[in-house]
């Protein structure tokens, strides 16, 4: 009698530590977003592997001049939101991060007011979109909150690609330029300031256009809702494969701590 082989559990994943990082630059890109400058020695070795990557930032709580450092295993901090690294400079330990300002929530707020020398705990990076780099179509469907993202992806692309952009945000006021080897196409979609609106232009936008090609690779990013509305109509109506859609809920209406790992397809 042959015995069954013995099963081990795999190894916990092993959570990288926080890392001091401290803001050194703060850049106005248009009313309602801020791009952050973090630096810190404890950078070394951060090196995001994928576009659309995440970190988790960790910001003071009311009376803290700083937040403090979380301890090993120790609960989640209140004040901690994802965000996508925007550019990571390895060489002088820097990286970017853009911040929306929709006047809710510790980040927002704190963005709003961020300054020069203030710190921050930075957690990460975790995965994020693995760039098709063979395929010539893509369409890119976000919402301001996942336009960091869509940039990392732009930036990935190949001269060879195409590349059609669908982003909603607050108001006309929030377009600029993005730059890609691809060949763009870009919609900027004003939704206004009722943030249950969300998806509705992204929505009107995508039924206008032509048929989506069957080699098309799409990356769905927006309020979580919105997100599941728009992928049923892209593999219902819209006749899209599933398989060609990759998509992510990257916020909540009236969720304060909505998940990092919202992918849509339960």
């Amino acid at each position: 009698m042959s015995s069954s082989p013995e099963t081990t559990a795999p190894p916990a994943r092993k959570r990288r530590p926080p890392r001091r990082v401290e803001v050194i630059r703060v850049e106005v890109l248009s009313p309602a977003m801020r791009r952050i400058t973090l630096k810190g020695d404890e950078l070394e070795g951060f090196t995001p592997e994928t576009p659309a990557s995440y970190i988790k930032l960790i910001f003071p709580e009311p009376g803290q001049s700083e937040p403090l450092r979380p301890l090993p295993d120790a609960p989640r901090p209140k004040a901690m939101r994802t965000y996508t690294p925007l550019a990571v400079r390895p060489e002088t330990l820097e990286v970017d991060v853009d911040f929306v300002l929709h006047g809710e929530g510790p980040a927002s707020t704190w963005a709003a007011q961020a300054q020069v020398g203030q710190v921050l705990f930075l957690m990460g990076p975790g995965p994020g979109y693995a760039v098709d780099t063979t395929a010539t179509q893509h369409l890119l469907l976000a919402d301001d909150s996942a336009l960091p993202a869509i940039e990392t992806i732009l930036a990935a692309l190949p001269a060879s690609a195409a590349a059609q952009v669908l982003l909603e945000v607050i108001s006309a006021a929030e377009e600029r330029p993005l730059q890609s080897a691809a060949t763009l196409e870009v919609q900027w979609l004003p939704r206004g300031t009722d943030h249950r609106a969300a998806g509705q232009p992204l929505e009107a936008a995508l039924r206008a256009l032509p048929a989506i090609a069957a080699d098309t690779k799409i990356y769905l990013a927006c309020e979580a809702a919105a997100m599941r509305r728009i992928r049923e109509l892209l593999a219902g109506e819209l006749g899209v494969d599933r398989k060609q859609i990759v998509s992510r809920g990257y916020w909540k209406l009236d969720a304060i701590n909505h998940p990092d790992h919202d992918y849509g397809e339960d």
